[in-house]
């Protein structure tokens, strides 16, 4: 039989490396180190032979560099782990108590047995290099201050994972793991890993091995997940796999990312509930990370060999046999180059130190402290091993290398390095391979929707308000114009310029409310909520104000039915007053308190199935987020309301009021009920609606301003525009029919009595009272000069008897 070609330079190698290891202990002192390997056998949970035959060809190799080590022989003692606890912590005792001293311990290959090791071989003093136990319970250094490991942890794969994600646009990710400490530590470190970059974790469920995740897998379904880490050793896996085929979980919406450390084909020969064809269903183009126990460069490394000659030489040293764990079988050679690195800096330095202590005085009790020395030693090494560089962090951990890979065509490919310091360097033009050919998104699209007033709307109510404000301008310069004419002077035409002013800033209160985010800048906006908190009442009270003050006259001269009553203009402007002091001592203490500001409210998604997405509504909101919600508004509607309340009382009261000389009490009454009645209305539906259609609750509330407002300057003016122009049309024989003033009020003999008379006994009533008014006007002129000669006449005699 032909033997396979060999480059004649490995055949070389390995005889000089056996002729080193027979003669070199006869003049170098030897050293021993503890070797925990899980070599198979009745009763192993794993079998990683691999690894021990990669750490003895690392012996050989150190052993014949004459620049590690010179004066000193590596050996190792090995005990079979067995992947147990059990077996790994009678292995260790045995290496303990078994002569020579060991000086460190290489191992062990597994967590389960690393983890017992690590926290009892402290108290020997023993520091401990693993180079396949991955569990992140073991990057715990206060636990284990003396363990390192050149295999990368388990939670070294959450920085690929994390890049793959950024690099496609993934921000949410689910979680199903094994319950098992090996996977529960490092996917709460991806946890928090995701929350470091702003990504969003949407569920993180687990079972126990051998369980089907049939809820847990529906609980992600739920959510919508579609990128999902699977994180489980093989078997939990094809729980996982199969479970997910038959809720559907699969296709061109979902990828599902694993650790491909398992076998090549785990996803076939299920013996349960799925064929070969169902699960690489769900298994087709999952994206699997693993550390990289290989490197793809051609650089030579500390042992002179690149990655294509230790293969070569590896395969010469074990004969071509397949020994398991071979995936593991590079950091176990890396490891043996770390500690043989180490020993060698720690010998040098106690050399330079002309220190009378040798490495090989290690003793249990650390009396020469060399353990401190190697743990220095070993974690600021740095060299370039056949698995990459090497180095390690505060932790322990190993700082590696990792590689994508993915299953495309039902063969796992490599797709991609990452590196710590370089990221991912895709190794294939097109990334990764999806079902579909399109990027599936990690859930329904998000779109953001901004409620706001529509810009047709808005110009709608402007151009009222605009209108209204022109409108009201007009009413203005005409009272003030003709104040002096009977029929606007009986109307208390100061109180009316109040009432539209009060006017002019509700039509203006219109237009600020209208101006949101969509047409102005945000800090515009915060300035406008300000300006409506006050504009708002106070405008409100002008207006409404002036009204209620004219009804209350009218229903105070009228409620005095057996005495003059005299009200003048200044005390309606005091009612007024009083009513604009209120409104703004509560809305000073709401702006100092809490003042109003512009907060943006996310309402309840809405989900459009058809379109796979999901709405996020905002809007914006004037509010006081530090006070109980509407406790300001709600104080100050309940002062308006209750003010509403009684002007609609005084109207009522005041209905029957027909007398010509108070021309306007019954249109005043008409607007008092026109404010009132819509108020009552719309203002509770307007908080109903607030929250969900901010353009609705603006066209209630502007409506209601603008209408209630248009309708009330009319009721006030019109009439009296309409008499002064009919005034001008006729002879002026009208001047000197209304004569009545506020100076001369009496209220009706008889309660109930409507006085209505025809135009010809008016004019002759009015002529009477003012020839009895010129009358009464004579005879007080005549009263007062006969009080002033009586007061002059007893001045004079109580001056005569103060004489006397």
């Amino acid at each position: 039989m032909e033997l396979p070609f060999r480059p004649v330079w490995s055949y070389l190698t390995t005889l000089t490396l056996l002729t080193l290891t027979t003669t070199g202990t006869l003049s170098l002192t030897n050293i021993t180190l503890g070797g925990l390997f899980s070599l198979g056998g009745s009763g192993s949970d794993w079998d990683g032979t691999a690894i021990l035959k990669a750490a003895e060809m690392a012996l050989m190799h150190v052993n014949s560099d004459p620049d590690v080590l010179p004066d000193y022989f590596l050996n190792i003692d090995t005990k079979n782990s067995k992947c147990r606890p059990g077996d790994g912590m009678k292995g260790f005792f045995e290496l303990l108590y078994e002569e020579p001293t060991k000086m460190m311990i290489l191992g062990a290959s597994c967590s389960v047995v690393s983890q017992p090791v690590a926290e009892t071989s402290q108290h020997w003093n023993m520091v401990q290099v693993s180079s396949s136990s991955a569990s992140d319970a073991l990057s715990f250094r206060g636990r284990f201050p003396y363990f390192f490991r050149t295999n990368p942890a388990q939670s070294g794969l959450n920085a690929p994972r994390i890049a793959i994600m950024k690099e496609f646009g993934w921000e949410r990710i689910a979680v199903i793991h094994d319950n098992n400490e090996y996977f529960t530590t490092a996917i709460n470190k991806f946890s928090e890993d995701l929350a470091v970059h702003n990504l969003t974790l949407v569920a993180k469920e687990s079972f126990n091995a051998g369980e089907t995740p049939t809820v847990q897998l529906r609980n992600i379904k739920e959510k919508d997940a579609r990128i999902i880490l699977a994180s489980a050793y093989e078997d939990g896996l094809q729980q996982v796999f199969c479970e997910a085929y038959h809720m559907g979980m699969y296709g061109s919406k979902y990828i599902w990312m694993l650790e491909s450390w398992n076998s090549v084909d785990w996803w076939k020969n299920v013996t349960f509930g799925c064929t070969e064809e169902e699960m690489y269903a769900v298994a087709q183009n999952y994206v699997g990370t693993v550390f990289l126990d290989l490197r793809e460069d051609n650089n030579n490394t500390v042992s002179g060999l690149n990655a294509r000659q230790y293969t070569e030489v590896y395969t010469n040293f074990t004969d071509g046999l397949a020994y398991a764990g071979l995936e593991f079988a590079p950091f176990g050679y890396d490891a043996v180059w770390a500690v043989a690195l180490a020993l060698h800096r720690v010998a040098k330095q106690l050399a330079s130190e002309n220190s009378s202590v040798r490495i090989e005085d290690f003793d249990y009790d650390n009396t020469h402290h060399l353990r401190e020395r190697l743990v220095e030693e070993l974690s600021k090494l740095e060299f370039e091993g056949i698995s990459g560089s090497v180095s390690f962090d505060v932790s322990g951990n190993r700082v590696a290398p990792f590689k994508i890979e993915q299953l495309i065509d039902g063969v796992e490919e490599t797709v991609a390095i990452y590196l710590e310091d370089g990221g991912l360097k895709w190794t294939r033009g097109d990334r990764l391979v999806f079902n579909g050919g399109a990027t599936p998104r990690d859930g329904p699209l998000r779109e953001i929707v901004h409620l706001g007033i529509s810009p047709s709307t808005f110009i709608v109510f402007t151009s009222f308000a605009v209108l209204g404000i022109i409108m009201t301008v007009a009413f203005l310069i005409f009272n003030i114009s003709f104040r002096s004419k009977r029929v606007v002077k009986l109307s208390c035409p100061s109180i009316n310029n109040v009432i539209a002013i009060g006017c002019c800033m509700c039509y203006l209160d219109v237009i600020l409310a209208g101006l949101d985010r969509g047409l102005v800048g945000r800090d515009t906006v915060e300035y406008l909520c300000l300006a409506h908190a006050w504009i708002l009442p106070i405008s409100f009270t002008l207006a409404f104000g002036g009204l209620f003050a004219k009804t209350w006259r009218v229903h105070v001269i009228f409620r005095n039915k057996t005495k003059r009553t005299k009200i003048f203009n200044y005390h309606l402007f005091m009612v007024v007053g009083a009513l604009v002091v209120v409104d703004v001592i509560i809305v000073s203490v709401w702006t100092a308190f809490d003042p109003i500001q512009l907060v943006q409210v996310t309402l309840a998604d809405q989900v459009d199935l058809v379109a796979d997405k999901i709405i996020v509504r905002t809007l914006d909101k004037c509010d006081s987020p530090n006070s109980p919600k509407l406790l300001w508004s709600g104080i100050m509607f309940g002062y308006k309301g209750t003010l509403l309340m009684y002007g609609a009382f005084l109207a009522w009261e005041t209905r029957k009021v027909t007398m010509l000389q108070l021309n306007d009490s019954k249109f005043i009454a008409i607007a008092i009920y026109n404010v009132a009645i819509p108020s009552v209305i719309i203002t509770p539906l307007v908080l109903l609606l607030d929250i969900e259609r901010p353009n609705v609750t603006f066209t209630l509330t502007a409506a209601c301003i603008t209408v209630g407002t248009t309708i009330t300057n009319c009721l006030i003016f019109l009439p009296k525009i309409i008499a002064v122009w009919s005034e001008s049309q006729s002879d002026g024989s009208q001047e000197d029919q209304r004569i009545f003033t506020t100076h001369n009020q009496i209220a009706p003999q008889r309660p109930g009595t409507t006085l209505n008379f025809d135009n010809a006994k008016l004019r002759d009533k009015d002529r009477e009272i003012v020839k009895l008014k010129h009358q009464l006007e004579e005879k007080a002129t005549r009263i007062g000069e006969l009080l002033e000669l009586v007061q002059h006449f007893q001045q004079q005699l109580k001056l005569c008897s103060e004489k006397s």
